[in-house]
């Protein structure tokens, strides 16, 4: 597996989604108070509407992509993670979250960090120094 960097774990669905979470308020706030265009009111509603929504929006595909990255059920941890109120879904899933896996050297299956051997193939697995992974 690659590392790959936190935007680009989000999938490209979730950022169109959050694009239009953005567009849509903000067009739609200045239509509603166009009377108040010449001052620029009704931009300040939508955009900051339109900021929280995409925000929300992104940290739930987020949460979807890294899930997937670390082997975890993703529909479910990103439906806890959007359910529970005041962003403790999120918090809670960034706690209990597995580990990166390291790719076993015979069959490149994710290893668990901790493991002696691969699960996939019984590949012996040896750690060779703090922070490094190399595969017997």
């Amino acid at each position: 597996m690659t590392e790959r960097s936190g935007f680009a774990l989000v999938p490209t669905g979730a950022k169109i989604l959050a694009a239009l979470g953005f567009a849509i308020p903000f067009v739609g706030a200045s239509w509603l108070f166009n009377e108040h265009s010449v001052f620029g009111w009704g931009t300040l509603p939508g955009a900051s509407l339109g900021t929280i929504l995409a925000v929300y929006i992104l940290f739930a595909g987020y949460v979807y992509g890294d899930a997937v990255q670390r082997g975890m059920p993703p529909v479910p941890w990103t439906a806890l993670a959007v359910m529970v109120p005041n962003g403790l879904g999120f918090v809670l899933y960034f706690l209990m979250r597995k580990p990166i896996g390291h790719p076993c050297s015979r069959c490149a299956a994710s290893v668990a960090g901790d493991a002696a051997f691969c699960s996939r193939c019984g590949q012996a697995q040896t750690v060779s120094g703090v922070g490094e992974w190399q595969p017997s």
